[in-house]
């Protein structure tokens, strides 16, 4: 592997950034956000070919919104709301965010 290549983040990752920086919906509760992307991600992957048997989609959205819970804690510790660490994070974050996000739908 070179090290000089930088590793790209994961397809649902790069979604969970999209949704946290730069979608304005302050009146989605947490349940409501996770499904969302998780919505977005079953989506991307229906894009790129890849099915989800019916008979494992509700343990697959069950996985994906653990792990989309886990990242969402993770990354907006020691705000009180996600609104608050919206408001703090820098603008090259977000744009950054938003450029990954434009590239991987394209992709799909």
């Amino acid at each position: 592997m070179n090290p000089a290549k930088q590793i790209q983040p994961d397809p649902l990752y790069i979604i969970f950034e999209e949704h946290l920086y730069n979608f304005k919906d302050s009146d989605s509760d947490r349940k409501t956000f996770i499904g969302n992307i998780v919505i977005d991600y079953l989506t991307y992957l229906r894009k790129m070919k890849i099915i989800v048997p019916n008979a494992m989609q509700t343990a697959v959205i069950e996985e994906l919104s653990l792990q989309v819970n886990k990242m969402l804690v993770k990354k907006i510790y020691g705000f009180p709301t996600l609104e608050e660490y919206r408001r703090k994070t820098p603008t090259p974050l977000k744009r950054k965010a938003r450029s990954r996000y434009s590239k991987i739908k394209k992709a799909a």
